[in-house]
């Protein structure tokens, strides 16, 4: 068995550097992740999905979408799911989106299309989820086409 002689200045050289690698693995994992995410009719319910299964990977992103004002009575004045019908069949749909907060929700009526910008963060809502803070919404007309599909399996 052979014992190298190896001094401590290279000990903390070979630290170093195994540090400067981690700290560019994170920065390059940053820049190749996108900071801001737009959801679209056709990637709505693929982000929708793959927030809710992989939340942490979207946490303090910033997002943009648009749909419907959505609330169940047992939301607070600040809390509504920003909706969209997700086209099940010919016949059925079911409506699906984020839970979102914003200290002005109650300015805006249920059904009424918006467009928000916002940043996912997580949130309790009947157990942990992800949950939009919106720092800007507007008003929209409705869309011609309103529903969005299933994600692919």
């Amino acid at each position: 068995m052979k014992i190298y002689n190896v001094s401590k200045h290279s000990i903390m050289m070979i630290v170093s550097l195994v540090l400067i690698l981690l700290i560019l693995f994170f920065i390059a994992m940053k820049l190749i992740t996108p900071s801001t995410i737009i959801m679209t009719n056709e990637n709505y319910t693929e982000i929708l999905k793959d927030c809710h299964d992989k939340p942490y990977t979207y946490v303090n992103k910033k997002i943009i979408s648009s749909g419907y004002i959505f609330r169940t009575s047992d939301f607070s004045d600040t809390r509504f799911v920003l909706a969209r019908d997700m086209l099940i069949n010919e016949s059925e749909s079911r409506i699906v989106g984020f839970l979102c907060e914003y200290g002005n929700a109650n300015e805006f009526e249920n059904n009424e299309w918006v467009s928000i910008e916002g940043i996912l963060t997580l949130g309790d809502y009947h157990g942990e989820m992800p949950i939009i803070q919106v720092n800007d919404i507007s008003r929209i007309t409705t869309p011609n086409d309103i529903f969005v599909l299933p994600p692919e399996i």
